[in-house]
């Protein structure tokens, strides 16, 4: 109303601990091209207990649009995927806008960051086990049949819906990891070739050469999926980190949280992990 006025407000700040402030990370790191099925991937250094004044300070933007949630794995991790696999060369833009967010318990977020990556061309690894036989999709079309061998009695691979976590040219594989000792039978310490990560808990696609008699026969593998070399190398340049592998017909399940399971749960169990659901 054209009147001059003046008002004075007073705050105080007070200095945190390490102990206090939580700092985030995200994957896919910026400026890489991942698989299709690639969930956007947050941890924190430590926990979160208002998940929902973090949540309303992430973002997961995409062109072409798709839908999308959010999903609490943990107190320290929270992921988020589109209802289906993203189209090949979608660009995502992630933002964690957490600099000074309360996250409870007297904690607060540190930092805020953002990353943007490209989705490659839809490659999908379909595995069947009791078939002995992986089945690669290249744009929706067969691109190769291969024989394999999975996990035999007492290891049986995993059915579920996995992703490529990680590829190792050349990696060592050694039985202790899964509790086999030098003094059981089943022990094993090998070199292997083209290794592609699906599970936390140890199981890969990979070069086998020494199972080479069993190969669309005979599942004799301590869990993972043993390809001859040539098709484990051709499958490893095949695929990027983020592609699905969906492996069927076995006993056993994939547990959650065992590698990215995010497709292993239906939309409406996924969305409802959101703290805003």
């Amino acid at each position: 109303e054209g009147v001059d006025a003046t008002t004075t407000s007073t705050f105080t700040t007070h200095e945190l601990s390490l102990d206090q402030q939580i700092f985030p990370s995200i994957y896919p790191l910026s400026d890489t091209t991942v698989g299709t099925g690639m969930p956007v991937i947050l941890k924190f250094d430590l926990p979160v207990k208002d998940k929902k004044s973090f949540e309303k300070h992430l973002r997961v933007t995409s062109s072409p649009k798709q839908i999308g949630s959010w999903h609490w794995y943990s107190p320290t991790e929270v992921h988020s995927r589109p209802k289906s696999y993203w189209r090949p060369g979608t660009k995502v833009s992630v933002s964690a806008d957490l600099n000074g967010v309360p996250a409870g318990n007297g904690l607060y977020g540190q930092e805020s960051r953002s990353a943007s990556f490209t989705l490659g061309r839809a490659v999908v690894v379909k595995v069947n086990i009791p078939k002995k036989t992986t089945k690669v999709y290249i744009g929706g079309k067969l691109a190769r049949t291969i024989p394999d061998s999975a996990g035999k009695p007492g290891f049986v691979t995993r059915s579920g819906h996995k992703l490529i976590m990680q590829k190792l040219r050349k990696t060592k594989m050694a039985s202790e990891t899964i509790g086999i000792k030098k003094q059981d039978p089943e022990y094993f310490d090998l070199e292997v070739e083209y290794a592609m990560r699906v599970t936390n808990s140890g199981e890969f696609l990979h070069a086998a050469p020494w199972n080479s008699g069993l190969f669309g026969d005979v599942n004799g593998s301590h869990g993972c999926v043993g390809l001859s070399t040539a098709n484990a190398r051709w499958l490893f340049n095949t695929v990027e980190i983020g592609d699905p592998v969906v492996m069927t017909g076995s006993s056993r399940g994939l547990e959650q949280g065992n590698g990215w399971t995010d497709w292993d749960l239906s939309w409406s169990t996924y969305s409802s992990g959101s703290a805003l659901h």
